[in-house]
């Protein structure tokens, strides 16, 4: 329940717009409203969408607008993740935009800090790191920890952005800058790695991003329904947020390799991920498809080997070249003998591998 005191008033001029999706959040959305109201700044709002919640989260939205001024509530029927992203986005007014998930939390100071930083630079994006939690455990993510806070650096030098968790709630966003770029959410149903195109599509626009080791953001890892814990479904969204890119990819200067290949290692990471953990069925299929869209988009010869390690450069010539070949683990994490001969099975069929060679059966 919203409690009533040291409420700031919301002022003409508006900082920041905080993005509050929420679908059947349940106890954990409480805790979230509570960090928020417990924010240092002042000229803030949050905007909260209930994307047709089942669960009694709306009520509970509805308890905190009307103690809160600072809380604006928009109920819309369940539209996914994406479409409740973006309507916020339409409705938000502050100069900055930020992103709080209903299930985590952040510390009071912490949106504060990202606009001070935000006030000393030109870049178009304020990017922090993030705390991990589970039961019992809280572990900083060490994104950006060889910067100082307010480090203004290029894209390409940003690796940690787009590396691991994307955490594009770890981030405040000049609201002018988006909506010139024309970035948003992908509209696909559910809550399905959205988040991922909105990360790759800010990197890819930005000329500089703002950098702080700071990590206030409590992320909740041991939530039952998030996305990341999908299986052969994850898989294949992951694939379907980058293929919804395809323009943005394309529009990329082929000269530009470095950003290109850096693009590339991350898409190769995902699929390294989802490949080896998530995918166990239509396997050929799910390796085509990746086949296919890498070399629609990022085309062999537009890339670099600077990024990549040796062994990721091999693969990737696989994945390119021969799909069907590409391992299910790395070379490294593999003994001699298994290197020589091996017979396990992977994504639903037998592989055998001898000297080196492949067979699936």
């Amino acid at each position: 329940m919203a409690e009533v005191q040291n409420i700031p008033e919301v002022c003409n001029e508006l900082k920041l717009s905080v993005l509050v999706p929420v679908y059947n959040t349940g106890a954990l959305l409480e805790p979230c409203l509570k960090s928020l109201a417990a924010q240092t700044v002042q000229n803030i709002e949050y905007i909260c969408i209930n994307d047709g919640s089942t669960d009694g989260s709306d009520e509970i939205l509805n308890e905190w607008s009307k103690c809160d001024a600072r809380f604006q509530v928009i109920h819309q029927p369940n539209g996914g993740y994406g479409k409740a992203m973006n309507v916020a986005l339409k409705a938000a007014k502050g100069t900055w935009i930020g992103i709080v998930e209903p299930d985590d939390w952040v510390e009071p100071t912490m949106f504060q800090h990202l606009l001070e930083l935000a006030e000393q630079t030109t870049a178009p994006i304020v990017k922090g790191s993030f705390t991990g939690e589970r039961v019992g455990k809280s572990k900083p993510s060490g994104k950006f920890a060889s910067h100082l806070p307010g480090t203004e650096i290029k894209p390409t030098d940003a690796i940690d952005y787009i590396t691991g968790s994307v955490a594009i709630w770890s981030a405040i966003y000049k609201r002018e800058w988006l909506i010139k770029n024309n970035i948003c959410f992908s509209e696909t149903p559910g809550a399905s790695f959205q988040d991922l195109g909105f990360a790759l599509r800010t990197w890819i626009a930005a000329d500089s991003i703002c950098v702080t080791p700071a990590a206030a953001y409590h992320y909740k890892e041991d939530n039952p329904s998030s996305s990341s814990r999908k299986l052969d479904e994850g898989a294949w969204a992951v694939l379907r947020e980058l293929e919804l890119q395809t323009e943005i990819f394309e529009s990329i200067p082929t000269e530009a390799t470095l950003k290109r290949s850096m693009l590339v290692r991350r898409i190769l990471h995902s699929l390294q991920a989802d490949y080896r953990i998530r995918i166990s069925s239509k396997v050929d299929e799910y390796l085509i498809s990746y086949s296919n869209f890498l070399n629609k988009c990022f085309p062999l010869h537009t890339l670099c080997k600077e990024p990549f390690k040796k062994q990721e450069w091999h693969d990737l010539q696989l994945l390119y070249h021969t799909p069907l070949k590409y391992p299910r683990k790395r070379r490294g994490n593999v003994s001699l003998a298994q290197r020589i001969f091996s017979c396990r099975r992977e994504g639903g069929r037998k592989v055998l591998r001898l000297f080196g060679l492949s067979y699936r059966f």
